[in-house]
């Protein structure tokens, strides 16, 4: 399901969103001080008032970038989604976590979300990646979501926190995004400590279904420990910042679940540091 919503659409049936899980646990919140963030923060302000006056899928034409990218629950073009897409409820979401690239032209961001309709509420945790266009003005390139209860949203808003992203040393050219996110997905298999601890940074935050965000290096390792591992992945695309220091990529994913498994899809955000890439985001959801 995308990222923010629960809408039902031209097409497409939307999924339920269910479960329960305990509080969210935040970083170390700060004030959305950089200027760059802080106007990330206001797109996100406007593109939910946006919706909220002119509605979802009207909304979202008007921020989505060209070639944008919506997970429903497939990856696809949203342009053509968007055109005869149709939603009858109410969706509401807020920024809680902010990156933005030293070079000023790609940014993530991510937060609760809630979809209401006939009584019923749904919640989620987005993730949207968004780039700077050549007016200055920030449009979403790729929307993500993963389900969580409704109360993940009702809680009281947290301070955003921006993620600090100076320019550091670029990493060795030869590991490219691409390289470095399939060497992630071929050691899966091997565990979750053996894949993940080595390419984590120190400020990495990590989604899955239903459970508590987890963010800096010890509680994602205790999440990702906990829930079920991903058995299987494999990259469908990636992009990257002006100055190459900051990328994301995503792809499809499987895990087990019960007597089957249960395949979803995966967005991570990267950093190029000068001891390699580290992944600063983690996003999966069920498909």
């Amino acid at each position: 399901m995308d990222l923010r919503m629960g809408w039902i659409a031209a097409g497409v049936t939307a999924l339920a969103m269910a479960g329960s899980a305990s509080a969210l646990e935040p970083m170390a919140p700060k004030s959305t001080t950089s200027g760059s963030a802080r106007q990330v923060e206001q797109a996100e302000q406007a593109f939910a008032k946006t919706v909220a006056q002119i509605g979802v899928p009207m909304g979202f034409r008007k921020f989505a970038a060209p070639g944008a990218v919506m997970f429903l629950p497939d990856p696809m073009p949203a342009e053509p989604f968007l055109k005869t897409a149709s939603s009858s409820g109410e969706l509401s979401w807020r920024p809680q976590y902010i990156g933005v690239a030293a070079s000023d032209d790609l940014a993530f961001s991510l937060g609760p979300s809630v979809y209401k309709v006939a009584g019923k509420a749904d919640g989620g945790f987005y993730l949207t990646i968004w780039r700077r266009g050549p007016d200055g003005a920030w449009m979403f390139v790729l929307d993500h979501g993963v389900d969580m209860p409704a109360s993940i949203y009702e809680a009281a808003p947290q301070a955003v926190t921006v993620f600090t992203l100076t320019a550091l040393a670029k990493a060795d050219p030869s590991q490219g995004l691409r390289e470095v996110d399939a060497a992630l997905d071929s050691s899966l298999s091997r565990g979750p400590s053996v894949a993940f601890e080595g390419r984590l940074d120190d400020q990495a935050l990590v989604v899955r279904t239903n459970r508590p965000v987890a963010s800096g290096k010890r509680k994602v390792l205790a999440l990702l420990a906990e829930a079920p591992p991903i058995l299987e992945a494999h990259l469908i695309s990636a992009g990257l910042s002006g100055d190459g220091l900051l990328g994301y990529t995503y792809g499809k994913a499987q895990w087990s679940k019960g007597p089957g498994m249960q395949p979803g899809y995966y967005v991570r955000v990267w950093r190029s540091t000068a001891q390699g890439w580290r992944l600063l985001v983690d996003h999966l959801a069920e498909r």
